[in-house]
């Protein structure tokens, strides 16, 4: 086993060497495999509710503390890579998901509008001319007279950062196990689980790994071009989510992929095209 090394950047991943068939593990999976909480709904629950909480926002603070973002990064990697053999995992994970970004994220981008003279009452309607000039490559913060603003926009920005990777994760592992957004509408967390559902695996491909840059540099500026990305990402996503949460699929294509062995494998891919994902 090899300790995945992407940069400088600390992850969760382990590249598994075994023969012909390497593939990719969390350094939590054997903890999994080997303890009785593997066949317990409740304590699987627990331990993923303790992670996922990690992202809630502290109501005692004003703003979060962009020191604990490569954490979160981290916390996203375990969720998205554990072993799951049943169902329940991956929802129990969407769910909550779904509830922080619902929560916290409508709030961020109400706060977004009022800085920047946005419609408060619907505040991510569509692209906005920050994302339009970031997407050109066009941005200058001078320009849009936002320079005096800088530090309450990247500290925005921090709080966008801290939701952004459970909706990265949200959007992974929905394809990864193949979950219709009717089996996310209908699920609740105290919900027996499906015989049905009970012996599945994860789709092949490249792992959950998510990667940020800086949104404020050492002396606690703010590094624009960075910022600017992850408000551009933040908004889209959750526009995406919105639009998930409205639309309601008949049933499930297919059921999810059960028995086969747990593989994992490739390399890092286009930011926008594939689980291996970042910001920019």
């Amino acid at each position: 086993r090899n300790v995945y090394s992407d940069g400088a950047k600390v992850t969760a991943l382990i590249a598994k060497i075994d023969g012909p068939k390497d593939g990719w593990e969390t350094i939590f999976d054997a903890v999994i495999k080997e303890s009785a909480i593997r066949n317990k709904k409740a304590q699987r629950q627990g331990l993923l509710k303790g992670i996922v909480s990690l992202f809630e926002k502290d109501p005692d603070v004003k703003y979060s503390n962009a020191d604990q973002l490569p954490m979160l990064a981290f916390a996203s990697e375990i969720l998205g890579n554990l072993p799951y053999t049943s169902l329940s995992d991956p929802l129990f994970i969407v769910y909550h998901s779904s509830c922080i970004a619902a929560l916290d994220g409508q709030g961020v981008l109400t706060q977004f509008a009022e800085l920047l003279g946005g419609d408060v009452c619907d505040p991510n309607s569509e692209e906005d001319d920050i994302e339009k000039l970031s997407k050109q490559g066009k941005f200058d913060a001078a320009q849009l007279g936002l320079e005096a603003k800088g530090a309450e926009f990247g500290q925005l920005c921090v709080e966008a950062a801290r939701i952004l990777p459970l909706l990265k994760l949200k959007q992974f592992l929905r394809k990864a196990y193949n979950i219709s957004e009717a089996r996310v509408t209908s699920y609740v967390p105290s919900e027996k689980e499906l015989i049905h559902e009970k012996g599945i695996s994860i789709s092949d491909g490249p792992p959950f790994s998510f990667t940020m840059k800086s949104i404020l540099d050492a002396d606690g500026s703010i590094n624009w071009s960075n910022a600017v990305k992850i408000y551009s990402s933040f908004r889209r996503m959750m526009r995406d989510a919105e639009a998930d949460d409205v639309h309601v699929d008949p049933e499930p294509t297919k059921s999810p992929k059960r028995t086969a062995k747990r593989k994992r494998g490739g390399s890092d891919q286009v930011v926008e095209e594939s689980p291996k994902v970042s910001p920019e």
